[in-house]
């Protein structure tokens, strides 16, 4: 890192970006116009006459239909999609572990910048025709508590003789990965205006991309430690440690310089080898010319996020065009959904303003006065005594309502606007639904079936097919970028807390926990797919329909056709397996001898009551096992049960006791000794 002055590099860097920024001028005033129209800020042309009187009325239709279908496009999550490198369950697994990982990872990053990422990057490519992700690692900034505490674990088990090397290896990776997860992670993700975008592409890819952005002058000061002299500009100490006080103006003077400029511009120029940040002062920046001159390099670094062979960057940024078209030039490229309507948003409000003026004029009549045939205006009867001169004034009247007046009062007629108006205000209406059919916000007739509904919807969605695509590719090179840099840079296993593996995408019951994934997982692979769904649930239908008829035609095979429907085909493989073995006969006939034994068991020691023995005693004959002998063989432990093993004895004759096997006791009847003299006879004999 270094940084430092008004050097080569800073001055070759301008250079770029100021010839960038001529070449983007056409794009950067079409997103201006956008941003007018959006916000209402386009002025609507009012005759002098007028302009007392008339009310501006803007439509908000440029609003609604950048809202409407920016919602549609983004109202579903998208899906991570990786392709097994391998066959056999083990490849299986690991593909399942990336997809689910890497979707809890951007919702985590959503969560951390407190931005819906995904909308906002959809409404620019639905409404400027370009959207722009980046994505860094943060690993200093987020992992520097846990860098610190991690250490200061290593030393207190290194210092500590009570365990071996290999109980404190494992408690240091158990005590380590658990300070993990309460860091923050350190990958973050945000978007990028468009319009502050600059890009140069080359037949490998992306090759050169910069940043012009404006920002609080005390918080960018702060942020790259430079300070301020006093004619407004810009300097860098070339140490990271020294304190910008002792340099230039001190802090408390600092709002002296940027009493009339509360921002500084900052440029940000990444090639494939170095990033450089730029800022340029009040005393640097030219008033007459719109070329960024006279900045200072305050910070450069090198990433190493570009390719060495191509000369091309991996990342950060990750581009997509809107409805993409041949050309080249920046500002047609890719357009976007209110490209061809931005004319017809200013001729409306006009019109109804026109229509607002017309309401306004003739809602208030206004009244004259009439008098009879031969009056003159001003002399009570119309003729004086001597004649009129010419010099009676037409005294103005104040109308009253309610008021009784010696002569008659008649509104005057405003002229209103004519049938041409309505005619107009139709047919902008008529074109402005190309941008957004009916149908597709909601509005049905009574007269159309349910498909042919769907059917509409769906063609209607079709010109938004090449947003979506881009988008996809865009974010699929982002995860895999993501993938790189866990790999790659931090080297180490990071987490996110998602939907546990195995559990059955987007099913009832699916637990969640911290999900986690290293090196050893990647391997060095990160080619993903992203998949986008912002079909309804009556389009997913009529998908579903064309994907089964696939399969009946043996078209596709299983795994694409549960890829395409947005599933994972592992998942669903062992979630109706398990549901087939569960319904299947055998297996419901052991549940259910399982069951109705122990069922039997719990209704024998009901039955026998506290104190007697249980069924399983009786088996096992009695609390201390079988009896000796009672086995296979002769052999002790292993008891054979006899036919009528258990059944009740038949009482003996007098005082006598079961002898065994004989005339009315079954086989197997436990041998039981005579009474012995003097013994007390037993309940129930004499």
């Amino acid at each position: 890192m270094r940084a430092g002055g008004d050097d080569v590099a800073s001055r070759e860097t301008l250079s770029v970006v100021n010839q960038l920024r001529k070449d983007f001028v056409a794009r950067d005033e079409l997103y201006q116009d956008i941003d007018d129209i959006l916000f209402g800020n386009v002025p609507i042309e009012i005759p002098e006459a007028y302009r007392k009187t008339a009310i501006e009325v803007r439509a908000p239709l440029a609003t609604h239909i950048a809202s409407t279908v920016t919602a549609a496009l983004s109202i579903n999550p998208f899906t991570i999609q990786f392709r097994p490198i391998g066959f056999g369950d083990v490849y299986q697994e690991n593909a399942t572990l990336r997809e689910h990982f890497f979707e809890s990872s951007w919702e985590r990053q959503e969560e951390e910048s407190r931005r819906r990422l995904l909308r906002l990057f959809m409404y620019n490519l639905a409404v400027k025709g370009e959207g722009v992700l980046k994505t860094v690692e943060r690993t200093k900034r987020a992992w520097g508590d846990y860098n610190l505490k991690s250490k200061a674990l290593q030393a207190e088990l290194a210092a500590d003789k009570a365990f071996d090397p290999h109980a404190a290896d494992l408690i240091y990776h158990t005590k380590s990965e658990q300070m993990k997860l309460l860091a923050p992670y350190p990958i973050a993700t945000t978007d990028v205006p468009p319009e502050t975008f600059y890009y140069l592409k080359g037949e490998d890819g992306m090759t050169f991309a910069t940043e012009v952005k404006v920002m609080p002058w005390y918080d960018c000061l702060e942020r790259f430690g430079a300070g301020l002299t006093s004619n407004g500009k810009v300097y860098a100490d070339s140490a990271a440690w020294a304190d910008p006080s002792a340099l230039g103006l001190a802090r408390a003077q600092w709002e002296q310089s940027m009493s009339r400029t509360k921002t500084i511009t900052c440029v940000e120029a990444w090639r494939h080898d170095v990033v450089r940040y730029i800022l340029i002062g009040p005393g640097q920046s030219s008033s007459t010319s719109a070329s960024l001159e006279g900045g200072t390099l305050v910070k450069e670094v090198k990433h190493g996020y570009g390719d060495p062979f191509l000369k091309t960057l991996r990342g950060p940024y990750f581009h997509a065009l809107g409805i993409t078209t041949a050309s080249r030039l920046p500002e047609r490229a890719g357009l976007s959904i209110l490209f061809g309507f931005l004319q017809m948003f200013v001729l409306l409000d006009s019109l109804y303003t026109m229509r607002a003026n017309a309401a306004f004029m003739t809602g208030f009549p206004a009244f004259k006065r009439t008098l009879p045939p031969g009056t003159i205006p001003g002399i009570p009867g119309g003729i004086g005594p001597f004649g009129n001169d010419g010099t009676e004034e037409d005294k103005a009247e104040e109308i009253e309502p309610g008021s009784i007046y010696p002569f008659d009062v008649a509104p005057v007629e405003m002229p209103r606007a004519g049938v041409e108006q309505d005619k107009l205000i139709s047919d902008i209406r008529g074109m402005l639904e190309l941008a957004l059919p009916s149908i597709v916000s909601g509005v049905v007739s009574g007269d159309e079936s349910g498909y042919a509904l769907n059917q509409a919807a769906h063609l209607a969605r079709l010109a938004w097919d090449p947003i979506v695509s881009n988008a996809e590719i865009a974010l699929a090179e982002r995860t895999g970028f993501e993938s790189w840099l866990i790999d790659k840079r931090i080297g180490e296993t990071v987490y996110a807390w998602g939907e546990q593996q195995g559990k059955g995408r987007k099913q009832k019951g699916a637990k969640a926990g911290w999900l986690g994934i290293g090196p050893d997982d990647l391997n060095g692979v990160h080619k993903y797919r992203a998949r986008l769904d912002p079909e309804t649930p009556s389009n997913k239908v009529i998908e579903i329909r064309a994907i089964g008829e696939q399969m009946d035609r043996k078209l596709i095979t299983y795994e694409d056709a549960v890829e395409q429907a947005g599933a994972n085909p592992d998942e669903v493989i062992r979630s109706w397996m398990l549901h087939d073995l569960q319904q299947s006969d055998e297996i419901q006939g052991k549940i259910k001898e399982v069951v109705f034994a122990k069922l039997a068991t719990i209704q024998q020691k009901r039955l026998a009551g506290p104190g007697m023995p249980t069924p399983e005693q009786m088996a096992g004959g009695g609390p201390g096992g079988p009896p000796p002998g009672v086995g296979s063989g002769g052999m002790p432990g292993n008891p054979v049960p006899q036919p009528g093993f258990g059944l009740p004895l038949t009482p003996p004759p007098g005082n006598a006791a079961p002898v065994g096997p004989g005339p009315g006791n079954p086989p197997g009847t436990p041998v039981v000794p005579n009474m012995p003299q003097n013994a007390m006879p037993l309940p129930g004999q004499q």
